[in-house]
């Protein structure tokens, strides 16, 4: 196939194509291995068969996904949905990645993808996404400096990042973007006196889940154990702060009492299938319903768990929030 490249009538081609394709299924590693190194080079190479290796374990699809000219935007976001961190650090070195690939990679929860995304400097990334990096570098010093790095990177949202990064980083942004040091102290005492007022009129759960939040201990078993204590609220305050949503919005999900929502809710944060029943059961009581599963119900929840990534859940609840 290789040495004659364009020796071949599309029958043949077809014919080879689908040869490829059931050895590839049926080889050692190794050889798969040798094949994707050669597949990532060709502009000719069979597409199912890139799509294939792409999907492989990483080992066979690092070089594609480095490499092939071939995957194009859709195909690289659906991997970066549902394959491993190692899959998705390779798509974020890649030389085309567009702003909709950054936006699916700026999702991921392995802080080296992150990394390995603002250091790539080929990389085009929309101004939401780096609000969205941003704020996901608060306690990653070195996804700081990639992003302060990053010559997209405007200087109101490099002002704001003022606010938690250290004292170096501090000095490089008034270097970077020319501003007077003093402005930035005062523009941040008054955005901590703004957030002060804004936390003394917070309600008891919004101001509890904020502080276990600010100190990096809000977890998703923190929710769970608030529910099963008959804390509604408190849940609800706590999986709309995980997610990055209103509490209001979620209020609004959870009332509709459509169990589809609520294993959104429980799949973007990281809760397991295995507590979705009890959990359902204890947020309709407390509403004053019967909290009994239907059948249909259970069905579509359990579609949720097998089908939906986390990430593709956080999307779709943000979706639904807006």
């Amino acid at each position: 196939m290789e040495s004659r490249a364009g020796g071949f009538s599309p029958s043949e081609r077809e014919l080879l194509n689908a040869i490829m394709r059931q050895l590839t299924r049926q080889v050692e590693m190794q050889v798969r291995q040798a094949l994707a190194e050669r597949m990532s080079e060709l502009d000719d190479a069979p597409h199912d068969l890139i799509l294939l290796l792409a999907n492989d374990h990483i080992e066979v699809a690092q070089g594609v996904l480095e490499k092939s000219t071939l995957l194009n935007e859709d195909e690289l976001i659906d991997i970066i949905n549902v394959a491993t961190h190692l899959h998705q650090k390779a798509i974020a070195g890649r030389g085309d990645v567009t702003e909709r690939v950054a936006a699916s990679l700026a999702e991921s929860s392995a802080p080296e993808v992150l990394l390995e995304l603002v250091r790539n400097q080929r990389a085009r990334i929309a101004s939401d996404t780096m609000e969205r990096l941003a704020e996901r570098s608060r306690d990653n010093v070195e996804l700081q400096r990639g992003v302060l790095s990053r010559p997209e990177l405007q200087q109101d949202l490099a002002t704001r990042m003022c606010g938690f990064v250290s004292d170096a980083l501090h000095g490089f942004i008034t270097q970077r973007f020319g501003i007077d040091p003093v402005t930035i102290r005062k523009d941040l005492a008054l955005a901590s006196a703004e957030a002060h007022a804004r936390m003394t009129q917070a309600s008891g759960p919004e101001r509890l889940v904020s502080k276990l939040h600010a100190a990096g201990q809000l977890k998703p078993g923190f929710a769970v154990k608030a529910l099963g204590q008959g804390q509604l609220d408190v849940f609800e305050h706590a999986v709309a702060k995980l997610i990055g949503v209103p509490a209001e919005a979620i209020v609004r999900l959870l009332k509709s009492g459509d169990a589809a929502n609520l294993a959104l809710i429980c799949q973007a944060i990281g809760v397991d299938k295995s507590v979705f029943s009890t959990l359902f059961s204890q947020a309709e009581t407390l509403r004053g319903r019967s909290g009994i599963l239907s059948q249909q119900d259970r069905v579509r929840a359990e579609e949720v768990f097998q089908t939906v990534s986390r990430d593709d859940a956080r999307r779709t609840v943000l979706r639904k929030a807006a």
